[in-house]
């Protein structure tokens, strides 16, 4: 990434799209208390890292193993995923005052293997980074978490 991140300060979705994350779409409210993913279709199947901002401050990010179409979707009604459900209740809240939550994704490379073979998960890395240097509010890791 172009810039370096400081723990101290809140990350702009500047520095997010310095460093190859592009801006994919927004979450509306649905009904039934449920949320509505509104961008891009299709949202990309591959694995990669996506962060929520709001007003240009970039407050949660996550990563996606199986694929950031299928990750967003967990958010919009999944009742069994803690998580999911712990940050569709951040985002609903958000937007049942009007405000707008971006949504921002970057798809990286094919995992990377050391010598020797041993194997390296650039989706898991960047994830762990990001969450360690920002400390996004709504991530459990972070600083304040929801």
């Amino acid at each position: 990434m172009n810039k370096a991140f400081s723990p101290c300060l809140s990350v702009s979705v500047d520095q997010l799209l310095d460093g190859g994350f592009v801006h994919i779409g927004v979450w509306q409210a649905g009904q039934n208390g449920l949320m509505k993913f509104q961008g891009i279709n299709p949202v990309p199947s591959k694995p990669g890292v996506y962060a929520y901002a709001v007003d240009q401050e970039v407050l949660y990010v996550g990563s996606a193993q199986r694929g950031l179409h299928k990750r967003l979707r967990h958010y919009e009604s999944s009742k069994n995923l803690r998580t999911a459900i712990r940050i569709r209740e951040a985002v609903l809240e958000r937007l049942s005052h009007g405000t707008v939550v971006d949504v921002y994704v970057i798809v990286l490379e094919e995992p990377l293997t050391l010598h020797g073979g041993l194997p390296v998960d650039p989706v898991a890395g960047l994830e762990e980074g990001l969450i360690r240097d920002i400390k996004p509010t709504w991530n459990r890791r972070g600083s304040k978490a929801v």
